[in-house]
């Protein structure tokens, strides 16, 4: 995973927040982005809330791609989630863990904390039959 944000802020700067490409909202005052965010909106996030935070978070996730014309069919066996119909973000449990789910064209991206990487690793094989 090249990068991935973490942007802690009010409500209004969040809302800015989300204008990043692959952002989530994760709560109201939280946004998870995969890829850079652009200093000028970095900038505009900082001027909408002075005290806000944007900080690097690649180190304590693992991203678990499930790819391919089965991606979903195969992401329904380890998630009740309903995954969006288009690029999105959903966050609830995977495998039994607590995810963080961006979804593209024929890719799910699937962040796990670092230490359940294996974990999710595995049950995603288990269900592939690799």
């Amino acid at each position: 995973m090249a990068e991935l944000w973490s942007v802690h802020a009010s409500e209004e700067a969040c809302d800015l927040a989300m204008r990043a490409p692959e952002a989530g909202r994760v709560a109201p005052d939280e946004v998870m982005v995969r890829g850079p965010i652009a200093e000028d909106l970095r900038r505009a996030v900082h001027t909408v809330d002075p005290g806000s935070l944007i900080r690097d978070a690649a180190e304590g996730w693992a991203e678990v791609t499930v790819e391919g014309t089965d991606a979903r069919d195969i992401f329904a066996r380890v998630s009740a989630l309903r995954l969006p119909d288009g690029p999105g973000y959903v966050q609830g449990d995977v495998a039994r863990l607590a995810a963080r789910v961006f979804v593209g064209e024929g890719t799910i991206r699937v962040l796990v904390p670092a230490y359940w990487e294996s974990h999710l690793r595995r049950r995603l094989e288990a269900e592939t039959g690799g």
